[in-house]
């Protein structure tokens, strides 16, 4: 192990030795340890893997995936998966096309309206009611029904806070409107959305409700044009999340009327009237949120619609030091633990611990570069000028110290000595299996000299001259992330002696603040890893999509300078794309576009995805689906002492 990964790791390697077989402890809990914290319980707010773990497990949406199939969906709010040929998909004379939703009856959410004897209606837990108290249940008052699908899906969208709630915007719209403000600006006639009225938001409400409309007991949503990966977008845990209406108009949220959801369009996180509640249908429950101890329990929902899980409860908790997590593994005082890749094979040789590898992944992981970042107390930027104390906002616009920094990474070094050999460099925003991806597209390697030549070019001389020192952000007990930073820190120190890169590690929930917690980003550089919803690279929520269109994630977190290079660049390409039919013509303009990622020097492109899981070995039932990315399903999951 090199010298540079830092003395922590060696730390670790003392704590694997001398390992004896723990009996089980809490057969009907499963404690997760991961480095990850929950944000908020709000699908409709959720952006990220971490939430996914909540919104996954304690919501229902229309399907979901079949097992680990990407492209294949099995019913579940609806009673079937539509198809041309179950007639539940239907083309119509105007281009636009329609997918019908037949609603399942007697689904539950996990809590419910129940009617006193003096009138009233109070939210009881379901599992908790006698025969008589589920007779006194109000209509619709925690029953499922169409008007609360209809209800999330326009909630979400209309919150406009999720990039997967305006994917929906975009896709029943054929691209028209990237979200709800851009067509609330269009249908009111004005350039702004602080310019649009009452009259206005009452315009787009009706028009969104023609989209996603209620007809008896079915849901059905109207898009424009075809798009392929409709049902996949019905399938992600996120804002296609279904909440109740009444429920959530009775927490104060939005009461459903045309005139009245500007007040909920992005609001502060904490403001969020569903922030620390949940009142899903799914298999489990929350049964509390400790935010100080980044702790999330959730408890098993007996009235479950395909009956209890195995297991009673799920206890997620953050604990960035490997160490803790794994003398807790070692003990049985936990059942799953994120561990360091690098770490894996001295894991597996213990007993009673399993290593499942081999797992796939459709991302990848990277440094990302973020122009123009705020400018105002904005610590990572030190000075905000280019005068060896900080670096302007706009620092990573000049394309020469974005290849400068590619240049200063050692890829090879890091794939070899932290991923152990076990995956590949990531090539550009597509990886391997999906279309545009090409094993001899050109990627950036460790050249010192490469590197000097691009930063005395940087900023006029400038940054060669007078240096710069500025922070890169990274995830608390993300090992892999700063052995990346560390590795680019000393060989940029090396480059030359006034480049100074500081790292700091940040919780979760204040590093997602950092990159997109405001109308700018705070963060100048930040590691991430982020992919697509979706087999295919095009389209709202594609690969390709995310990381080089104007519109999309990536672009949404990178700040205007960002967006703007997207928007000249590469959004004409993305859309000859996405209408082109010939999959091999697709497919070679998705190549392209890979090749530019590479020209431009978009993002610090680093490695792919490497998939394992390390359980004790009386967990099984782990179902992985990489476009969830690896979230756990805890339905399916069994806890049992080996026989």
């Amino acid at each position: 192990m090199k010298s540079w990964i830092g003395p922590s790791l060696g730390i670790a390697l003392l704590a694997l030795s001398g390992t004896a077989q723990a009996e089980l402890k809490n057969p009907g809990t499963l404690v997760y340890l991961w480095t990850d914290d929950i944000r908020t319980l709000d699908p409709a707010y959720m952006a990220d893997t971490a939430n996914t773990y909540v919104s996954i497990n304690t919501y229902m949406r229309l399907l979901n995936y079949k097992g680990s199939e990407i492209s294949e969906f099995v019913p579940a709010l609806s009673t079937e998966v539509p198809s041309l040929e179950n007639g539940l998909i239907k083309s119509g004379a105007d281009g636009s096309i329609s997918y019908t939703f037949p609603i399942r009856k007697g689904v539950y959410t996990h809590k419910v309206g129940v009617k006193g004897a003096d009138g009233t209606i109070a939210w009881k837990p379901y599992d908790e009611l006698t025969d008589q108290e589920k007779a006194a249940i109000a209509p619709g008052y925690g029953e499922l029904t169409a008007e609360d699908v209809q209800y999330s899906l326009m909630r979400a969208v209309l919150q406009g806070d999720s990039f997967m709630a305006n994917a929906v915007t975009e896709m029943i719209t054929a691209g028209k409107y990237p979200n709800i403000e851009a067509w609330a600006t269009d249908l009111a006639g004005v350039k702004t959305f602080a310019e649009v009225d009452q009259a206005g938001l009452a315009k787009v409400h009706d028009a969104l409700a023609q989209k996603i409309k209620v007809e008896g007991d079915k849901l059905v949503l109207v898009l424009d044009a075809p798009f392929p990966a409709t049902l996949g977008i019905m399938a992600l845990p996120f804002a296609t999340s279904v909440i109740d209406r009444e429920w959530a108009r009775d927490q104060g949220d939005w009461d459903g009327g045309a005139a009245t959801w500007k007040p909920f369009h992005k609001p502060e996180m904490g403001a969020d009237k569903l922030f620390s509640v949940e009142n899903g249908s799914g298999p489990f429950m929350v049964e509390d949120w400790d935010r100080s101890q980044k702790k999330i329990t959730m408890k098993r929902f007996n009235g479950y619609w395909q009956g209890p899980a195995s297991l009673e409860r799920v206890v997620l908790r953050s604990v960035p030091e490997w160490t803790t997590r794994l003398l807790q593994l070692e003990a049985g005082d936990a059942d799953v633990v994120t561990t360091p890749v690098e770490f894996l094979e001295e894991v597996g040789s213990k007993p009673g611990i399993k290593v499942t590898e081999g797992l796939p992944k459709v991302f990848g992981r990277s440094l990302f570069y973020m122009w123009p970042v705020s400018a105002v107390d904005n610590p990572a930027i030190g000075s905000g000028k280019l005068d060896g104390k900080g670096i302007p906002p706009d620092f990573f616009s000049d394309i020469d110290v974005r290849q400068g920094f590619n240049y200063a990474q050692d890829y090879q070094l890091l794939l070899d000595d932290v991923h152990l050999g076990k995956t590949v460099q990531l090539r550009g925003p597509t990886v391997r299996g999906i279309m545009g991806y090409r094993a001899d597209s050109p990627v950036y390697t460790f050249d010192p000299d490469k590197a000097a030549e691009h930063f005395k070019k940087a900023w006029g001389g400038q940054l060669w001259e007078n240096g710069f020192e500025m922070t890169a952000y990274m995830t608390q007990g993300r090992t892999e992330a700063h052995a990346a930073l560390s590795v680019l820190q000393q060989n940029l120190a090396r480059i030359n002696p006034k480049f100074k890169l500081k790292i700091q590690e940040l919780q979760s929930a204040t590093f997602a603040d950092k990159i997109y917690g405001g109308a700018d980003p705070s963060a100048p550089m930040a590691y991430m890893g982020w992919g697509p919803d979706y087999s295919d690279p095009g389209g709202p929520l594609g690969a390709a999509t995310y990381y080089l269109a104007s519109t999309g994630l990536v672009a949404g977190m990178s700040g205007k300078g960002y967006q703007e290079l997207m928007r000249e660049k590469f959004d004409p390409l993305l859309k000859q794309a996405w209408t082109t039919v010939d999959p091999a013509e697709r497919e070679k303009i998705y190549a392209k576009l890979q090749d530019m990622s590479y020209e431009y020097a978009t993002t610090q492109f680093l490695w792919e995805e490497y998939g394992f899981i390390v359980t004790r070995d009386w967990i099984d039932g782990y179902v992985n689906n990489m476009i969830v990315y690896g979230a756990w399903d805890f339905y399916p999951i069994t806890k049992k002492e080996k026989q």
